[in-house]
């Protein structure tokens, strides 16, 4: 391993520790590890993964102090047999990782960070919240189109969109590699027989919005800007496109922008 891609784990290590989890715990008599990126179902897992333990939603209690379920404490601390790891244990019985395909975790962290507020539509909920707009200033969210954002501001210093292989291990580490927007129920059965208990993914994270926009404009752009993005995305997330299967196909990729961004004003992409 080179000391530049050290230093790039370090980096990843510490600017997504509070947005992402590699976490290891014990329930029943089996070692789990779990990891998973920001913008890659973070929230979802971990809320299901308490909700398959106690069969009842996340305390709200737990949420009134803002404390996440992300750090898999507070709640979990009250599940019979459940205990979690401080540190890497010497063996593990079962390991999950849910990876989400660049292309769309990328939209979905611009829509939800970095978005102008001018760029709004129906169903965006909790996006222009004070928030959002104070812990992204520096990313200017009233005058970044996405296709600036990609090809002029993207790096690694942000846990929302940094490469997803730069916190987990390699692929080939884990019991189960799962894609976020192509899972179902049966996708989890190992990890669900692993656990010893029923394990649902009941939330939806499927990006496309034709649905929803069927009847509207298609998004006009200039096909070489389109190009320039899609080869930054592929560019910059090699490393995930490599380890984790995800396509690459121009045309639908393509498809994609036009069908996520048609709800839009033009100048938002």
């Amino acid at each position: 391993m080179t000391m530049l891609r050290v230093l790039l784990l370090l980096s990843a290590f510490i600017f997504t520790r509070v947005h992402a989890f590699d976490v290891y715990f014990d329930y029943k008599n089996n070692t789990f590890h779990v990891c998973v990126n920001a913008k890659s179902g973070t929230t979802s897992i971990s809320h299901a993964i308490y909700e398959s333990f106690k069969h009842s939603a996340y305390p709200k209690s737990c949420r009134q102090e803002h404390r996440t379920a992300h750090s898999f404490t507070c709640g979990f601390d009250e599940i019979p047999t459940f205990h979690k790891h401080e540190h890497q244990p010497s063996q593990v019985d079962y390991a999950l990782m849910i990876v989400r395909h660049p292309i769309h975790r990328i939209v979905s962290s611009w829509r939800s960070k970095v978005r102008p507020d001018m760029c709004r539509v129906h169903g965006d909920k909790n996006v222009d919240s004070p928030s959002r707009n104070n812990l992204y200033k520096e990313w200017n969210t009233e005058s970044v189109s996405f296709s600036q954002f990609v090809l002029e501001r993207l790096d690694h210093k942000e846990a929302h969109w940094n490469p997803q292989f730069d916190l987990c291990h390699d692929a080939e580490y884990y019991d189960g590699v799962v894609d976020l927007e192509t899972s179902n129920n049966t996708t989890f059965t190992p990890f669900s027989k692993a656990l010893g208990i029923p394990f649902l993914m009941q939330h939806n994270h499927k990006s496309k919005r034709s649905e929803r926009i069927k009847n509207g404009r298609k998004l006009r752009i200039a096909e070489t800007k389109m190009n320039a993005v899609l080869e930054r995305i592929y560019s910059f997330y090699s490393d995930d496109f490599k380890q984790y299967g995800f396509s690459k196909n121009n045309r639908k990729d393509m498809e994609f922008f036009m069908e996520e961004f048609s709800a839009y004003p033009t100048s938002c992409f």
